[in-house]
């Protein structure tokens, strides 16, 4: 087993998996892992879920959850947002493959196509890709509110008008 100092990448390790609904939870220091530091998450990535095991294929269904260094839209603070969603890989085993292949069709599944001695999978460039995609546009630091004036006092609001009487009214006059 590796020093936590020595992991540098997020490493699923899917050769010890025998059962057809087979368990997963995993946390990784994100300090320790350049992609994600880069990816501005700070703190631990708790990975947990499980896989549906096959001969050939098996699909791994992930919850990740993380926390990430955000900039308030409105305020310009620095703070910490907590960030929670899906993450799904499908990979395949072929015996006449030595090489991973990705497959990009811009689902939400991650496809890859692995060789069938493979051990680990590296996920770190998958993981951060879906980190990056799940953050806020436009993040809002909790208890901030509006600034003064940002909206009038007011609003007026405009119902919508069903065409047919809009013909009516036009018929009556101003």
């Amino acid at each position: 087993m590796k020093a936590a100092s020595e992991v540098r990448s997020v490493l699923l390790p899917i050769v010890r998996w025998t059962s057809p609904r087979e368990p997963i939870l995993m946390t990784v220091d994100s300090a320790s892992i350049p992609e994600l530091k880069d990816a501005e998450v700070v703190g631990e990535v708790i990975l947990k879920g499980y896989a549906d095991v096959g001969p050939r294929e098996t699909i791994v269904h992930l919850t990740v959850d993380c926390k990430t260094r955000e900039i308030c839209g409105r305020s310009l603070e620095e703070f910490e947002a907590d960030l929670t969603f899906p993450f799904t890989l499908l990979f395949r085993r072929k015996a006449s493959m030595k090489v991973l292949e990705w497959e990009d069709d811009g689902e939400e599944t991650y496809q890859v196509t692995v060789p069938e001695d493979l051990r680990e999978l590296d996920i770190t460039e998958v993981l951060r890709q879906s980190i990056e995609l799940e953050r806020p546009l436009s993040p809002v630091k909790p208890g901030v509110g509006l600034p003064e004036g940002a909206l009038p006092e007011e609003v007026p609001v405009e119902e919508p008008v069903d065409p047919r009487w809009e013909a009516l009214r036009k018929l009556k006059g101003p």
